[in-house]
């Protein structure tokens, strides 16, 4: 089982294949590097309550070698969408839409990530 950090934190994001939202489990390495470690179910409203949408993670993200994938569809890739800055599963496609906002384009790779947890 991976260690956390005392600088651990959840984000959410949304899985492509069904819509449903979920947490990931965010620890920080050193500025500006992060690892998700864990990835969960949980709805709307306690997600609300437990302040994942104030949390941002800006930087480069890696993926901890026990990281699970969506607890839905068990991806392990993500997007992020240039539009809403939320992030969803990423199947491989190269024309993807957005889950969030239903904004619609081609895949670009990006080194690092600016995206905020909330809003879902």
């Amino acid at each position: 089982m991976t260690i956390l950090s005392n600088e651990a934190f959840a984000v959410m994001a949304t899985c492509e294949r069904t819509k449903q939202i979920f947490g990931i489990t965010v620890d920080k390495i050193c500025s500006g590097q992060y690892k998700f470690v864990w990835a969960f179910k949980i709805d709307r409203e306690k997600a609300q309550r437990e302040g994942y949408d104030q949390t941002n993670v800006k930087g480069n993200v890696t993926l901890d070698a026990e990281y699970p994938g969506c607890p839905y569809c068990g991806e392990k890739r993500f997007i992020i969408c240039s539009s809403c800055n939320k992030f969803f599963c990423y199947h491989g496609q190269e024309y993807v839409t957005c889950p969030n906002c239903g904004a619609k384009g081609n895949v670009v790779s990006v080194e690092q990530v600016d995206l905020k947890g909330g809003g879902y």
